[in-house]
């Protein structure tokens, strides 16, 4: 078990730091046609000199590009670099030279862990439950937190807007894999609630026409290039008046798949004398947060995170590539079983309220 706490009390001067709206990339479908995100779940981070460069993936991008993974979406981006990274194979983004050790990942402001090595699997993500995506460049917003020396990545969940909101799509991918997404919402003034259900899963991907077999690849379909991702998500909002918010969110996400062995012909490429058979059968990961927005007057707020997560991930190396048995030195399986838990609490004012 690792155990991290964070908690911090900042204070913001609104002449500082200001609301603006973002302007999403040129390639983007225009923010005009974008449903109303959640705004709990948004850090603003603009300034006077505007030095700080944001863009935002709205939800009716992500759905006209067809990117179901947040990895994919963020690609849609210039100066954010899509890449499959180490032996593990997964899929994880560059902004302007930083990796995400440099660039963390947040959901509705919540930091996204993974305990071991601080690389955040984004194709562990849907898209589907998502409003929009926020990308910070360069310098970030002290909310943010530490190690956002190259940006941020903020996931945005939904937020109901009307009585009854609902939207769902099931659909097959390259014959080979299916999705599904169900994401239902109300909002009745001073109560509101979103929750969703998706599912990704691919069998394998399909080899190149030309490639003729070799050892561990029998070409046709990708040995051992299987994926299948869950995801369920609820969140309830209680709205007591225009000067008070507060929220209960939680996510369940559950994952597995496995990593193609290594079939080049590099000479150089340790793997090709010692390919590595491994599956990942878990990849799950718990969240339980509090969101609250407390307006004390026209220019003063408190807001607050606090959240709990878990991260269970297994990591199972075979002798071959029948992936039944573990008996040579190199087999081995690798757990993690790890939570975190923290939180942030600022109060902003103006610089008026501190001369009456």
């Amino acid at each position: 078990m690792r155990k991290t706490t964070l908690f911090v009390l900042i204070m913001m001067i609104p002449f500082i730091c200001k609301a603006q709206n973002p302007v999403s990339n040129q390639k983007m479908t225009a923010d005009s046609i974008t449903p109303a995100f959640f705004q709990l779940g948004e850090v603003k981070i603009t300034t006077f000199r505007k030095s700080v460069i944001k863009d935002r993936i709205s939800q009716a991008a992500m759905e006209t590009y067809n990117k179901t993974e947040v990895g994919r979406a963020l690609n849609l981006l210039t100066g954010v670099n899509l890449t499959a990274s180490g032996p593990r194979n997964e899929s994880m983004v560059s902004i302007r030279g930083f990796d995400l050790r440099a660039v963390p990942v947040y959901m509705d402001g919540i930091p996204v862990y993974v305990p071991y090595d601080g690389y955040v699997h984004l194709a562990r993500f849907t898209t589907f439950d998502l409003s929009a995506i926020d990308v910070s460049r360069g310098f970030s917003s002290l909310l943010y937190g530490p190690n956002s020396l190259g940006g941020a990545i903020n996931l945005i969940s939904k937020k109901p807007s009307g009585k009854i909101e609902y939207s769902g799509a099931l659909g097959m991918i390259n014959t080979n894999g299916s999705r599904g997404d169900l994401n239902i919402g109300s909002n009745l003034g001073k109560y509101y609630f979103q929750t969703g259900y998706s599912y990704l899963h691919r069998n394998s991907y399909r080899m190149a026409s030309g490639f003729h077999a070799r050892p561990n690849e029998d070409a046709g379909e990708r040995d051992n290039s299987f994926r299948t991702d869950q995801r369920i998500s609820f969140k309830a909002g209680w709205i007591p008046n225009e000067r008070h918010e507060y929220v209960l969110g939680y996510c369940y996400q559950k994952g597995e798949k496995g990593t193609p062995v290594y079939v080049g012909d590099d000479q150089l490429n340790p793997l090709l004398a010692k390919p590595r058979f491994w599956q990942w059968p878990v990849w799950d990961k718990e969240t339980y947060y509090f969101l609250s927005d407390t307006k004390l007057n026209d220019t003063d707020y408190i807001r607050s995170r606090i959240y709990y997560d878990t991260f269970k991930n297994t990591l199972n190396s075979y002798d071959d590539a029948s992936y039944t048995t573990q008996t040579k030195p190199y087999a081995f399986q690798s757990l993690y079983d790890d939570y975190t838990y923290g939180g942030n609490v600022t109060f902003g004012a103006a610089p008026t309220s501190f001369l009456v």
